[in-house]
């Protein structure tokens, strides 16, 4: 019969309306209960806060799982089944005979189905829009427009996306429930390949900058950047790419549809040229994430050779089966192309164990250097706020996480230096047994050299951080340094409206609004930062502060810090306000006792809850009678063990324990260096422990 040569045939669309509009309908029906329906509830019970009414309302159409959880299942679920029900046909031998019988060409057929989908897909969505913005004009909040336009660019973008992601797929495979998980697993191969990767090189390479690059391949696939619209609006580039990504989707998928066989219904994967790429990529990545199962769970170069090994050989033998359909893999075949493939991967892992790219002994050249990024993460470095349109309105702020990038000479030359030092060690720290044994006292350090041509290089390390103390000592206490990490340094008093200090573990707040004593209060806690030591730094880094302290600026704006224990002329300046007694927890008003005993193995092995308020997890009349225990009622030497203990469990050697007047229970820690000479006296020669 002569074929007919039209773009679309008009009956097989029908056709495919016909069948499947049931499809469209569910979908339509889903989309009103998630969102002009839940628009409608909420409206009544919302309308008495306006602010917040339309702040809920604009994360409803900002994929916002908490306020919209089955409009974002919806939107994963439903154009990859209408991808697999419009290409069924083609996993079934005679329903792809009866279809490819009619004088319809492959292309034409190919570019009906993609139509019908298409409309079946997006004619809810555009309903649901027009629902939408009747029903925000019917109700007088118009504000939410904007949100439901850019609701339905992106839905209809996924939508797209998806769909064709599932025809494409459907084109070189013969089986639908594998259609489906291959459509997906596509949509997250980019970040979860990426991930794999990532956590195996950076087993084998020192200095490897795994958070930095772990931060940046989130974005990689739409399927988990659908879940993070609501915080992170897609770009333009963003679009741009999916839409291309799309296009290039159907040309792939259309010119595969043209070469495919028919009597390839049923089999695992259409196109023998594709079989090998298929069968040695799901072994390579089920090999990488055994690898990382077994390093995680173990962390032991011989659990993950092992898992390696066992991903490789079971995904190897299971695909054999799956494209052969057929247990009998064990063939000289099969056997041969195993052992190749291992000998390549036991290659490319020596080369990455050898370092044969010098990548962990290089180092920029020192003049080059423009600036130089230092903190123990890449958070801040890699941290863009998230835009809420509706901010200005919620008159809220959230601090912005602090960038220390260091320009002065001296620093970046202190800088340059430990990282010099660090790969002077670099045999040292790698070694397993060494990074076990300092475990206790280890600190990571990541860095971002950006170069005067404009490039950057990134490292990460984990140091045994008492070893470069003399480095980080003269940079920790530098000028530069403290104004980039405390905001409080360059803060005008004149524009604070009001400073809030409130203690932790007591129901306790001040607050000063008189200019006079909020520019005191700000010179006092300058003067401590500036005084502050190094060693203070680390202190007070496994110390509870006396109290958190937010500084509200007259642009709506907070500053926030902490009251440490370091802090002698705030607490002096407190004092001399008279209000140091409601500003933190004190011995006599808030506590009358503590109890301190000896840890045991058991007692350091058990995972510890640092300095959390509790009633119940510890018994105090127990406690109490236990031999060896010693009770502390003293107030001078509450003071003493308030102003010591140590909320990290790390080195520890005795574990404190403060029960408040209100019920509640502090507990703490106190390593051998930090004791008060008191509690060492009790307890030598030691006594039975608890």
């Amino acid at each position: 019969m002569k074929s007919k040569t039209s773009l679309i045939n008009r009956g097989i669309l029908l056709n495919d309306f016909k069948r499947f509009a049931w499809l469209g309908a569910g979908y339509l029906l889903v989309l009103l209960l998630s969102l002009p329906l839940k628009v409608l509830m909420l409206h009544g019970k919302l309308e008495e806060v306006r602010i917040q009414h339309i702040y809920t309302l604009t994360r409803m159409f900002q994929f916002d799982t908490n306020q919209s959880f089955l409009n974002v299942m919806a939107l994963i679920l439903v154009p990859v089944l209408t991808g697999l029900l419009l290409f069924r046909y083609l996993q079934d031998s005679q329903a792809a005979d009866a279809a490819h019988a009619l004088p319809v060409r492959r292309e034409t057929l190919y570019n009906t189905h993609i139509a019908a989908g298409i409309l079946l897909l997006f004619a809810p969505l555009i309903l649901i829009a027009l629902i939408s913005w009747a029903l925000a004009a019917g109700l007088g909040i118009n504000e939410i427009n904007g949100a439901i336009l850019s609701w339905l660019y992106i839905s209809l973008l996924i939508n797209l996306l998806f769909f064709m992601t599932s025809a494409a797929v459907g084109m070189i495979t013969g089986m639908t429930t594998l259609q489906g998980v291959l459509s997906y697993i596509l949509l997250l191969l980019p970040s979860g390949l990426s991930l794999l990767l990532l956590h195996n090189i950076n087993r084998y390479i020192y200095g490897f900058a795994y958070d930095y690059y772990l931060e940046k391949i989130e974005k990689l696939s739409p399927l988990i950047r659908l879940t993070e619209i609501s915080i992170r609006p897609v770009p333009n580039v963003e679009i741009a790419v999916y839409l291309l990504s799309s296009i290039a989707l159907y040309f792939a998928g259309r010119h595969l549809y043209q070469r495919r066989h028919i009597e390839t219904a049923g089999n695992a994967i259409t196109f023998e040229a594709l079989r090998p790429l298929f069968k040695y990529s799901a072994t390579f990545c089920f090999m990488l994430l055994l690898g990382s199962y077994f390093n995680s769970a173990q962390d032991s170069p011989g659990w993950t050779y092992f898992g390696y090994f066992l991903g490789s050989i079971l995904a190897y033998m299971l695909i054999e089966i799956l494209l052969n359909k057929s247990l009998q893999v064990f063939q000289w075949r099969s056997i041969r192309g195993y052992g190749v493939y291992a000998l390549i991967m036991i290659g490319l892992i020596g080369l990455l164990h050898y370092d044969f790219t010098g990548y962990e002994k290089r180092l920029p050249a020192l003049s080059e250097v423009k600036s130089i990024y230092l903190d123990n993460s890449f958070y801040a470095l890699n941290f863009v706020p998230a835009q809420d349109p509706l901010a200005s309105e919620h008159n809220t702020y959230s601090p912005l996480p602090v960038k220390l990038i260091f320009t002065e000479k001296d620093n970046i030359a202190r800088i340059y230096s430990l990282h010099q030092k660090i790969l002077a060690n670099r045999l040292a720290e790698k070694d397993f047994f060494l990074s076990q044994r300092t475990k206790d006292y280890s600190e990571g350090i990541c860095l971002a050299y950006e170069m005067k041509n404009g490039s950057h290089i990134y490292r990460q390390y984990k140091i045994a951080a008492p070893e470069y103390a003399d480095i980080l000592k003269p940079l920790y206490e530098s000028q530069e340094y403290k104004e980039m990490r405390y905001s409080i340094l360059g803060t005008n008093p004149a524009d604070v409206d009001m400073i809030e200090i409130s203690a932790f573990y007591a129901n306790k707040k001040v607050r000063f609004v008189d200019p006079e004593l909020i520019a005191q209060a700000v010179d006092a806690l300058r003067r401590d930062i500036y005084d502050q030591t190094y060693e203070e730094m680390q202190a007070n880094a496994n110390k509870q502060s006396w109290a958190g302290i937010t500084v509200y600026l007259k642009n709506n704006r907070t500053v926030d810090l902490s009251w440490e224990k370091s802090y002698a002329d705030f607490e002096q300046w407190l004092k001399e306000t008279g209000r140091y007694n409601q500003a933190r927890l004190l011995p006599g008003d808030d506590i009358t006792s503590a109890f301190v005993y000896r840890m045991t193995d058991q007692d350091k092995q058990e995972p510890d809850k640092p300095g959390v308020a509790i009633n119940r997890d510890i018994p105090i009349p127990e406690l109490e009678r236990k031999p060896g225990v010693l009770k502390i009622t003293d107030p001078d030497k509450l003071e003493l063990c308030l102003r010591n203990y140590s909320i990290s469990g790390k080195q520890a050697a005795y574990k404190v324990v403060f029960p408040q007047n209100n019920g509640e229970i502090i507990s703490g820690f106190f390593s051998e260096a930090d004791a008060p000479s008191f509690v060492k006296e009790h307890f030598t020669p030691a006594k039975e422990p608890f």
